[in-house]
C-alpha cells in the first residue's frame, strides 16, 4: 500500500537537494568572501593617491579573505585532529568577522548608513554560513574517524601516550623523578702485561763453541766413544 503521507516528489526534491547543498554552501561562503573584499578594495582604491596603493587597495582585502578562509578550515586536513565545541575555526572566524565589521564602518562611513547596513548584513551571513559549514565538516570528519574502528584504536592510542608523556614531563620537572645519571667508570684501565721479549741468542758464542770444536777436532782433542774404558783414537 503507498504511503499517501509522504509525497514522492518532494522526497526526491529533498534528495536533490541535499546532494546540490554541499557544492552551493561552499560556493556561496567563497562569493561572500570575494565579494567582501571587492567592496572593501573600491572603496579602499577611492582614496588611494597612485596606481600602487589602488592595487593594493584590492589585493590586501582579497589576501586577508583568503586567510580567513584557511584559518577557519585549516584544522579539518587531519581527521584525528578532533574540534571541540568551541574550535580554533570558530574563534577565528568571530574575531575575523568582528574586525571586518569594524573596517566596513570606518570605510564606509563618509557613503552613508545604508552602505554601513549593506555590507555588514554580507559578512554577517558570510560568518554564518562560515560556522554552519565548519560544524557540519566537525560532524562529518567525526563520523568518519570513529566509523573506522581500527582508526578509533589508533587515535585512542596517540592521546594515551600523549597524556603520559605529559605527565611525565610535569613530575619530571616538579622533582618528583630523577634522572639516572650515566655511571662514570673510575676504573683505572688495566695496561696489558708487557709480553717478555726473548733475549736475543747470542751468534758470537755459538761462532766461537763452533771455532773451538773445530779446532779440537784437528788436534785430534775431540772426545770420541768410549772402547774397553778407553777413548778411541785420542792421545794416550
Amino acid at each position: 500500500m503507498q504511503n499517501i503521507l509522504i509525497n514522492d516528489d518532494f522526497e526526491k526534491s529533498i534528495k536533490k537537494l541535499r546532494s546540490i547543498l554541499p557544492s552551493l554552501s561552499f560556493g556561496l561562503l567563497i562569493a561572500t568572501y570575494l565579494i567582501s573584499a571587492i567592496i572593501m578594495g573600491i572603496f579602499h582604491a577611492q582614496n588611494a593617491p597612485n596606481i600602487g596603493f589602488m592595487v593594493a587597495a584590492f589585493l590586501v582585502p582579497l589576501a586577508i579573505q583568503a586567510g580567513r578562509g584557511t584559518l577557519v578550515f585549516f584544522f579539518q586536513l587531519n581527521p584525528a585532529h578532533i574540534q571541540g565545541k568551541y574550535s580554533f575555526g570558530m574563534i577565528a572566524a568571530t574575531i575575523l568577522l568582528i574586525l571586518s565589521l569594524v573596517e566596513a564602518y570606518l570605510v564606509l562611513s563618509p557613503y552613508g548608513f545604508s552602505w554601513i547596513v549593506s555590507v555588514c548584513t554580507l559578512m554577517l551571513i558570510g560568518w554564518v554560513i562560515e560556522i554552519m559549514i565548519l560544524k557540519e565538516t566537525i560532524f562529518a570528519t567525526q563520523l568518519e574517524l570513529f566509523r573506522n574502528r581500527e582508526r578509533w584504536e589508533e587515535v585512542k592510542d596517540f592521546y594515551l601516550a600523549r597524556n603520559e608523556l605529559h605527565q611525565f614531563i610535569g613530575q619530571l620537572d616538579a622533582g618528583k623523578i630523577e634522572l639516572l645519571a650515566s655511571p662514570k667508570t673510575n676504573e683505572v684501565p688495566i695496561e696489558k702485561e708487557e709480553e717478555a721479549i726473548p733475549e736475543p741468542v747470542q751468534e758470537e758464542d755459538k761462532a766461537l763453541d763452533l771455532l773451538s770444536d773445530l779446532k779440537s777436532l784437528l788436534q785430534g782433542k775431540e772426545m770420541r766413544p768410549l772402547l774397553n774404558g778407553k777413548v778411541k783414537g785420542g792421545n794416550l
